[in-house]
This record gives structure tokens, sequence and C-alpha cells, in this order.
């Protein structure tokens, strides 16, 4: 399962071409986020996921710069509207690190996304079925993102954070 977050977590950092990301600097925003990796095995993951979603390389210089192709679609991890569990429609509320705008604004939570900036912050706003997928991302967004509604999506996060704190600290 941390291999799946970890390209998961990899494939958000990866800007939609003409922007591009280097392994180094994934590398520094997964430590940023506790995951410790080689940029050797950031080159392979990439070169896996480059096998399966529409990523492309700029070898014309090193470092080599990492894009989502400009004209594929919306990764479907990304679209989190589509793998739900009932259907239901909830209002989600996040507040969120200003150091995850860059990924939200080159790869949108959803496309009727809200966005209020507020300094050091801003809150990420939207109408949305609750999703498996949408629990992974906000789990890999680490402490820069907080789930402030609905109250039942805080209360799953909190006990996958419980879980994994317990994981950390030998009570597993």
């Amino acid at each position: 399962m941390q291999s799946v977050l970890r390209y998961l977590m990899m494939l958000q950092h990866v800007p939609r071409q003409p922007h591009k990301i280097d392994a180094k600097t994934l590398q520094q925003r997964l430590s940023e986020k506790g995951v410790e990796i080689s940029v050797r095995t950031i080159q392979r993951n990439l070169n896996e996921l480059s096998e399966v979603f529409p990523l492309t390389t700029d070898e014309r210089s090193k470092p080599y710069g990492w894009s989502i192709a400009q004209g594929a679609p919306q990764l479907p991890f990304l679209n989190l509207a589509q793998h739900t569990r009932n259907g239901a429609v909830a209002k989600v509320k996040l507040k969120c690190a200003a150091k995850l705008s860059n990924l939200i604004a080159n790869n949108p939570l959803h496309p009727d996304q809200k966005i209020d900036h507020n300094g050091s912050h801003f809150y990420l706003t939207v109408d949305m079925p609750i999703s498996n997928d949408l629990v992974a991302w906000i789990l890999s967004c680490g402490e820069h993102a907080e789930v402030l509604e609905p109250p039942a999506l805080r209360d799953e996060i909190e006990t996958h954070v419980e879980r994994m704190h317990a994981s950390y600290n030998g009570r597993n």
C-alpha cells in the first residue's frame, strides 16, 4: 500500500506541460511529506508510471524534466467524482497550506472546486462524492491539508492518522 500511495503522491506533483519537474525536486517534495526515497528509485518509478499514465520527459538537458502530456485527459485518480462509495454528494471543505497551491493549480481536485486564499493557507471547497480516492488524496497531503467538512470525513481521516501513529510507535 505504501508504494501505491507514493506513486499517487508522485503523480500529484508532476505538472502538466509545459511545466516540468525533475526527480531531485520530486524527492524534496516527497521528503517534505515524510516519504524518504532515493532519486534513482523516483526515476525508476517515473519510468514505470509513464507506461500507464501520459507522462512525458524532456531529455534535452539534465536534469530531465517530467510532465503530464498537455493534451492528456484529467488523470482518473484526480477526478475524484469517480470511484465513490455510495454516490452521495457532500460539501467538502479543506484548509490547505499555501505550499499546496501549485499542486492544486496544476492538478485540480475537482473541476468545480472553489479556492479562497487567506495568507499562509487557503480553503478549498467543493460539492463532491466521498470516495476512497479522495481519502487517499487527503492523506497524501499529510499535515498540509485539514478536513473541516463534512464531520464524517474528518473523523475518517483522523482514524487513519491515529492508526498510522500507532504503527510508527509500535502499538500495532
